[in-house]
């Protein structure tokens, strides 16, 4: 979490272990297990996030005229997938068997994005750079704000539902409270490096996030909320990994400052995604009433 001062951290974290705490109160094991074992699920996010859209990345990087520092971003970002600031528009839905593809995708990608991206970004590096991967740091991430918390939600829930489903409400708005202070908090970096990157590095992101929706929407059939599920999932890159990588690999390249860029205009993006299902959602039901 470089660039982040303690406070905006703290919000992160509390962010994150929220989710999948709300998360594992409201999802049995069946629940998750049942998403593991869908095998055609499992195979489309592997290709759109670990094929396509890093394709798609790579291919932009290494055709069109960037500065070094921003071919370097884009090849980061596109190999990276596994956002876990996802959560955020994943653990909204009321249904259960999609809140545990959510809170499954999500987990899975941040999981394998450790293992494989590095092998994904070193191919697609140009000659003469090298990789430090702060395999530890991640690790420690995830046990303690990811697996932990689903794991405790879920113990609780299987223990205890009725309390489970009590709880579930609040800790999730605590979470989404902690998010919104994240973006308040940040407002400012992110300012100053959409000024600093310029409009170019702007209309890219933009244009890889919603490469990486369409993909996503595309293969997360054939269910409208599985659709939602893979294209938030995809669009929403692991900047944390990609920062991590960033600083230890490039010290002497801005690499940062595209990378903030993204992380500022990705949830934004997603929130107005939210906003046009919802709304596409509401008038589908008015066509269906009114038959």
């Amino acid at each position: 979490m470089f660039l982040l001062d303690t406070l905006a951290k703290t919000l992160f974290y509390t962010f994150l272990a929220g989710s999948m705490l709300g998360i594992g109160l409201r999802i049995s094991k069946d629940d998750l297990l049942a998403v593991v074992r869908d095998r055609s699920w499992l195979v489309r996010t592997l290709i759109v996030n670990f094929l396509l859209i890093p394709a798609v990345g790579v291919l932009a990087a290494k055709t069109f005229a960037l500065k070094p520092e921003n071919a370097l971003a884009l090849i980061l970002l596109s190999c990276a997938p596994g956002g876990l600031g996802a959560l955020q528009f994943l653990t909204k839905t009321r249904e259960e068997k999609i809140l545990a593809y959510s809170g499954a995708t999500a987990f899975l990608l941040s999981f394998l994005s450790v293992i494989v991206s590095p092998f994904l970004i070193s191919f697609a590096l140009p000659k003469g750079l090298t990789l430090t991967v702060p395999y530890l740091n991640a690790a420690l991430y995830l046990i303690l704000f990811a697996i932990l918390p689903l794991v405790l939600g879920m113990v609780v829930n299987e223990k205890a539902e009725a309390v489970a489903r009590k709880l579930a409400g609040p800790i999730t708005w605590i979470a989404t409270l902690a998010f919104v202070g994240v973006i308040v908090k940040t407002q400012a970096l992110s300012k100053w490096a959409k000024a600093e990157s310029g409009a170019r590095v702007l209309i890219g992101v933009i244009l890889l996030i919603l490469v990486s929706m369409l993909i996503g929407w595309i293969l997360g059939g054939p269910r409208k909320g599985t659709r939602a599920v893979l294209a938030t999932a995809s669009s929403m890159r692991n900047v944390a990994l990609a920062l991590g990588i960033a600083a230890r690999s490039f010290p002497d390249l801005p690499v940062l400052t595209p990378l903030v860029v993204f992380a500022s205009v990705m949830a934004p993006a997603n929130l107005l995604l939210m906003a046009v299902l919802k709304v596409a959602g509401r008038k589908a039901e008015k066509r269906a009433a009114a038959r």
